[in-house]
């Protein structure tokens, strides 16, 4: 006479899984919640497969309910947080809109040319200033120039690049035949 193997939790898991989405489906009001839920009843099941329970269907409901209140305690804890420290509201992306991010883009490359067409010493004088954050002091003392011939240096630098990005910002006129 051969023995009868009790169903492991994990197939029990997934012989009842539409009616455990269901369930917890209701109660969540979302079905991508429940999905979730209902992988993570299995996920625990199969961890515990060493024992099993006297009644294997009613402790998967109860496993699927417990992570469902565990997940919405979680969600009412950080909402709770978030509202305490003023971001419950509105939690702002960082980023530039696209339409700004691609003008801040252009304004870029548009200085990227201008810096392109400065003469060699003026550039990297700039450079150094400008970008690199380093003090007239210390440019002086690596290049060998002195601090008033680098405040010039830097001063056409910069009415240069202003020059050219107002340049690249008016509309260009055609000569029409």
């Amino acid at each position: 006479m051969a023995s009868c193997k009790p169903m492991t939790l994990t197939r029990l898991v997934e012989i009842h899984y539409e009616e455990l989405k269901t369930y917890i489906q209701r109660r969540a009001g979302s079905s991508a919640i429940a999905s979730d839920i209902v992988q993570e009843t299995w996920l625990r099941a199969a961890r515990h497969s060493t024992k099993q329970p006297d009644k294997p269907l009613a402790y998967l409901y109860r496993t699927a309910t417990n992570l469902l209140l565990d997940r919405q305690r979680q969600e009412t804890t950080h909402g709770r947080y978030l509202g305490e420290i003023g971001l419950a509201d509105e939690i702002e992306c960082p980023l530039s809109p696209p339409d700004e991010a691609a003008g801040i883009h252009q304004e870029l490359e548009r200085l990227s040319v201008a810096l392109d067409d400065l003469p060699e010493k003026y550039r990297s004088v700039f450079l150094l200033s400008r970008c690199e954050g380093f003090t007239l002091r210390e440019i002086s003392m690596q290049l060998d120039i002195k601090e008033r011939t680098l405040e010039k240096q830097i001063a056409k630098g910069m009415q240069h690049c202003r020059a050219r990005l107002i340049e690249a910002k008016r509309p260009r006129r055609f000569a029409v035949p």
